[in-house]
């Protein structure tokens, strides 16, 4: 593979992320109990074991009659009905209803023999209601109801024998109801991926730390932490490592053992102490280390025990802008997921945009919706890529194409939105 690729030459960043996803595997498949299983990626289609719901039922508090002893009921021609009952969610009555005879029901309870049609109790009038008849003697109807009014048929949810839920579906609010409404007490879900987090630099102290002359806190592991549980993996923060070449691949060696995939950040560029490059060559397979993109040319992908190793850049919002790029798409197809990039957003750009050298440029930037509904995308003042705060602040990434060209105010423009879920419409 290494010689196939030519390791040194700068990928774009399709073509990077297209080597890293040819070869990451579904994570294993685990079974987890239901009261777990929201946001989960399903690894099995869900099929109902039951009509859902299961009888024709009440969609509301009122009587249940026969559409034939209220049709051309009005407020000058009302028709008087007898109470002949009232039936509670949970119960069944034994009966039918016969002309004449109306039955008080609530909402949910099974419509009974003879009944098909439920009026609302607000459009009724009720009479003789007594301690010895608290539920009334009598319905007063001044309307004629359409005819079915207010029932719920059986199987409108579901038939038995339905797909409700397909494998690749992630677990939704309404979906863990619906699992419920169909017996599963357990599920069988892609198992979240452990991602171990391993910062790389002398320089660094915790960050309860307060740091000296030449010192600064270990910020990177834990943004990356919190991009691997938003993707929806399990993050494992290794104490950062100095920059020491034995002891940074003894990590490296130590991260593989238990993990699925290691991201790094730090020490993916050239320099004197830069050792991951090196070290995923010496241990495993580069499949390269460089990437069209600004902030963040250096970017290390490889395998070591066939375990996918991200080198990130050690500067904050390069490594979370090649996270959101590289490492993002490859959890979400672990875990299952079939849409593995944010949707794009065509925006006017607000400002001339001036390039000085000709790598694509993702630019922190913040949406704004205009008069006709249209964008407009408007560049963060610092797009320095060791801040974060212009990224904390952007709701997308202005993506300004390859070339010394840049944009002109008016122009329109690619965003990646950062801020919306992949596969959300826009």
């Amino acid at each position: 593979m290494s010689e196939q690729y030519k390791i040194d030459q700068m990928l774009s960043v399709e073509d990077a992320r297209a080597r890293i996803l040819n070869q990451i595997d579904l994570a294993p498949v685990e079974k987890i109990g239901l009261a777990l299983s929201f946001s989960r990626v399903l690894a099995q289609d869900i099929i109902s074991d039951v009509d859902i719901a299961p009888f024709e039922n009440s969609a509301m508090d009122g009587f249940a009659l026969r559409f034939a002893d209220v049709a051309g009921a009005s407020e000058t021609g009302p028709v008087t009905l007898e109470i002949v009952g009232v039936l509670g969610a949970g119960a069944v009555y034994e009966g039918k209803i016969a002309g004449g005879q109306a039955l008080r029901i609530m909402t949910g309870a099974p419509l009974p023999a003879g009944a098909d049609t439920v009026i609302k109790i607000e459009d009724t009038q009720v009479l003789g209601e007594s301690a010895a008849l608290p539920a009334g003697a009598q319905v007063l109807i001044s309307q004629q109801p359409k005819q079915g009014a207010n029932v719920r048929p059986r199987g409108e949810e579901a038939l038995k024998g339905d797909v409700l839920l397909r494998s690749g579906d992630r677990i939704s609010i309404a979906g863990v109801g619906l699992l419920a409404s169909t017996g599963h007490t357990e599920v069988l879900v892609y198992r979240r991926p452990r991602v171990a987090i391993l910062a790389t630099g002398s320089e660094l102290v915790e960050v309860s730390e307060m740091p000296g002359p030449g010192q600064i806190r270990n910020s990177n592991s834990y943004t990356l932490a919190a991009a691997v549980t938003d993707a929806g993996g399990l993050a494992t923060l290794s104490a950062h490592v100095d920059d020491s070449r034995e002891a940074f691949g003894a990590a490296l060696l130590d991260a593989v053992k238990d993990h699925d995939l290691v991201v790094l950040s730090g020490g993916a560029a050239e320099g004197d102490f830069d050792y991951t490059t090196a070290l995923v060559r010496e241990l495993g397979e580069l499949c390269f280390n460089r990437v069209n993109m600004r902030p963040g040319k250096a970017q290390t992908y490889g395998l070591i025990q066939d375990t996918p190793i991200f080198g990130l850049p050690g500067n904050p919002a390069a490594a979370a802008v090649g996270f959101e790029l590289l490492v993002r798409p490859a959890i979400r197809k672990m875990l299952g997921f079939s849409a593995l990039m944010r949707p794009q957003t065509e925006a006017v750009v607000s400002e001339d945009i001036i390039k000085k050298e000709p790598r694509r440029h993702y630019l922190r930037a913040h949406l704004s919706k205009q008069a006709d509904g249209s964008f407009m995308v408007t560049p963060s003042k610092s797009q320095s890529s060791a801040l974060l705060g212009a990224l904390n602040e952007s709701d997308c990434l202005l993506i300004v194409p390859e070339g010394l060209e840049g944009l002109r105010a008016g122009a329109t423009a690619r965003c990646l939105r950062i801020d919306l879920p992949e596969g959300a419409l826009l």
